[in-house]
């Protein structure tokens, strides 16, 4: 990125963070997903990138499209769904891509950055070096170094390979510094080749289908560009096409040629007489044409005319649905419940616009779990068992493998005792072994061993937190014969307590009380709570942002009792309260104190807070009376 791109990007940081630009969400998505998951893989994530072949990036402050030879930090949709809407985005295309394909981050992760990338696949073995001999097919993921470096600096999709070609869609490229999606062709051969990620799809040993695509067909100041079809039913579809016409040609019609013999296809106009330089284009075919034939290959293209004459773009095909199902995807191949417990296993029919007629479901042996026909499973005993799931109409099926295991323990609650104890409860299991505890400090990292105890315990005290410091926690039940023992519970975080402030000391300063105390780490702020007796009621008189507080309400030769809380924004882990610490005001005339008050009100110091609330009994956080 270079230094200017750089600085715009801060900038419009900066100004997003103070609400002085538009938001660029706001503008329309020329090139939105509309293509509708079959449920495989490959075929999906190569239709959801066909459709974005055209996106180019946006100028933040006016929503335009940017001139490809522009330096300005330009917003994506696909740097916005990582939260980096003007970053450098051909890792976020290819994510994005595989997200609307409905494709797991187990077969595709979630990453924004190209080397990132390549580890992952090499972590998991499907990773393929361009020096290897390795063919690359459709669906691959290929990474390319320009200087013929090691380190992957850009990535796209293959969509076909043909002799020495690769075909692919990649998102950042060219013309210009390369801020568009395009359909791509690269040779092979070529030292910028770095290697390629090889996905576990689910329709990986089946799809054999090659695809080259052509963003546009390009003539002088024009472009004519075909998108894509969605809406499709087995009788209907809707086609998409846009014209750039940077040349400002007066056009006499625009739309389709559609129809099922690639010769003889039909035209449709939906446009009529313009001369805009960009426009999108729309038909519902069943309007124009009729209703189309279930199960039927058409192909269309769009046209523009010019002084009688047409211009092309690209042709593709569409497939209308076959009112059948043709496939049934669980959202589980496999899954595990405690005995007496239950799960749910949804069930999908594809492609969309099918007819479901209803799902019904079969238990292999009922002994073991039962499954009703909305999917909900239930442990019945010990073992494993195959669901089968049956469309009404069509009809096609699939399996589910479930294992019944000790159920896992339930009503898993924290306690935060202290700011040296965080107590984890949890309900008992009929035949547990024991119980084994585990605690991270992320939520997603690898869960950890932390303790294990007896069938007889169900209450544990984690004496070895430390103050401040957010702790996770989940629960397994140990069955008799350790291939039962149950799933983990769901993860519950707590803050363990803060420490109590210490070496509280209190002083006069001039008419004022300065009251000090040492830092607590993992504290954002103290609280400061006054009272004229030692066992009174204490209320809270500020907030310091530092381990020193100014006491400017005082009243002439009153005795004040201090005491001070730490804070971090959360009032279930504030510490307990500190020792008590005492100062006399100085006596002063009561026209000097009301003139010294008076300022005090005008002058407020920025780290105080004098919040007079009075804190009352709360047995759950402090007690407030000593």
């Amino acid at each position: 990125m270079t230094k200017l791109k750089k600085s715009m990007a801060l900038m419009l940081a900066i100004v997003m963070i103070f609400g002085f630009t538009l938001s660029v969400s706001a503008y329309q998505d020329a090139y939105p997903n509309t293509h509708r998951n079959t449920g495989k893989n490959i075929a999906d994530l190569i239709a959801v990138a066909k459709t974005q072949i055209g996106y180019a990036e946006l100028n933040p402050s006016s929503g335009e499209v940017l001139d490809p030879e522009s330096q300005i930090a330009g917003y994506t949709k696909y740097g916005a769904s990582f939260g980096y809407s003007t970053g450098e985005w051909c890792a976020y295309f290819v994510s994005w891509c595989a997200r609307n394909a409905g494709i797991s981050t187990s077969v595709v992760p979630r990453l924004g950055n190209c080397a990132a990338s390549v580890e992952w696949y090499k972590k998991h073995s499907v990773y393929r070096p361009a020096n290897s001999g390795y063919v690359p097919k459709a669906g691959d993921i290929v990474f390319f170094n320009w200087s013929g470096g090691a380190t992957a600096k850009h990535v796209g999709i293959v969509t076909g390979v043909s002799g020495n070609n690769v075909y692919t869609i990649e998102g950042n490229t060219g013309p210009g510094r390369g801020n568009r999606c395009m359909a791509k062709t690269r040779s092979r051969s070529a030292g910028y080749i770095v290697g390629y990620g090889v996905p576990a799809y689910n329709d990986a040993g089946s799809h054999n289908e090659s695809y080259s695509f052509s963003d546009s067909v390009k003539y002088a100041k024009l472009a004519v560009v075909t998108t894509t079809a969605t809406e499709i039913t087995a009788t209907n579809a809707m086609l998409h096409g846009s014209v750039t016409n940077s040349g400002r040609f007066r056009i006499s019609s625009a739309g389709f040629f559609f129809g099922t013999d690639k010769a003889k296809l039909a035209k449709h106009s939906v446009l009529s007489s313009t001369t805009s330089p960009e426009f999108h284009l729309e038909m519902d075919v069943a309007s124009k044409v009729g209703e189309l034939t279930p199960n039927t290959t058409y192909y269309y293209q769009t046209y523009v005319n010019i002084d009688g004459k047409d211009y092309l773009g690209p042709m593709y095909a569409v497939v209308t649905v076959n009112d059948k199902p043709q496939q049934l995807l669980l959202s589980e191949i496999s899954a595990n419940v405690g005995v007496g417990q239950t799960t749910v296993i949804t069930a999908t029919t594809f492609p969309y616009g099918s007819v479901s007629k209803g799902i019904t479901w079969v238990s292999a042996d009922e002994s073991i779990a039962t499954v009703t026909n909305d999917g909900t499973v239930k442990g019945i005993s010990y073992g494993t068992v195959k669901l089968t799931a049956t469309t009404a109409y069509g009809p096609v099926s699939a399996d589910c493998n479930i294992t019944v295991l000790i159920p896992t323990p339930e009503n898993v609650s924290l306690s935060n005792k202290s700011e040296n104890n965080i107590t984890l409860k949890w309900d008992a299991v009929e035949g547990a072994k024991g119980y084994i505890i585990y605690r991270n400090t992320e939520m997603d990292s690898e869960p950890y061993k932390f303790a294990e105890v007896d069938a007889s315990v169900t209450e544990f005290e984690d004496t070895s937190v430390t103050p401040g410091e957010k702790y996770f926690y989940r629960v397994k039940t140990l069955a008799a014969e350790e291939e039962y023992n149950s799933d983990l519970s769901s993860a519950i975080y707590s803050t363990a307590k803060l420490s109590v402030p210490e070496n509280i000391k209190s002083e006069r300063d001039g008419v004022w009380i300065d009251v000090t105390w040492d830092e607590v780490n993992g504290a954002t702020g103290y609280l400061v709570y006054r009272s004229t007796s030692p066992d009174g009621l204490y209320t809270n008189i500020g907030k310091a942002y530092s381990n020193k507080y100014i006491d400017r309400t005082v009243m002439s030769a009153q005795m004040y009792y201090y005491k001070i809380v730490a804070d971090n924004g959360n009032e279930r882990t504030h510490s307990d309260f500190s020792e008590v610490t005492s100062t006399r005001a100085k006596f002063v005339s009561s026209s000097i104190q009301k003139e010294d008050t008076m300022l005090s009100s005008m002058k407020p110091v920025p780290v105080e807070d004098n919040d007079t609330r009075v804190l009352r009994s709360r047995t759950d956080l402090f007690v407030t009376t000593f």
